[in-house]
């Protein structure tokens, strides 16, 4: 097999990349209180300066009381928004494309685990 083929552009419509590498996510639980920081943002610098044409993103929650099963998990709303904005341009910087893993871990998480106290309730019927 000729692996060539995955340092050509990629190249469509709607996503460019430098290469057909893409890094898988990988649950990291490193982002204190679910905000994404600078140790976060260098961690997927270094994976795009170091060739990945495209990162997705450990597991990021959404926005429901239950998605997360730790405080260290990323939140994808609010304003962990902020974090992954500066994330965003940075990999950017580096050459490299990122998307969202979104995550909500369900019938795994444990009662009382996680977040559950810090999403406020929006809607009656979102929980």
């Amino acid at each position: 097999m000729n692996s060539n083929v995955l340092f050509k552009p990629f190249n469509h419509p709607k996503l460019q990349l430098p290469n057909r590498i893409v890094m898988a996510p990988m649950t990291r639980q490193l982002s204190p209180n679910g905000i994404p920081d600078s140790n976060v943002e260098e961690y997927y610098r270094k994976r795009a300066e170091g060739g990945v044409g495209l990162i997705i993103t450990e597991g990021t929650t959404v926005n429901h009381r239950a998605a997360s099963s730790g405080v260290q998990i990323p939140y994808f709303h609010g304003e962990a928004l902020e974090g992954w904005g500066k994330i965003v341009k940075t990999v950017h910087a580096a050459g490299g494309k990122i998307a969202p893993q979104l995550w909500h871990v369900g019938s795994i998480r444990k009662p009382g685990k996680g977040h559950i106290q810090t999403i406020p309730r929006q809607h009656p019927r979102a929980y």
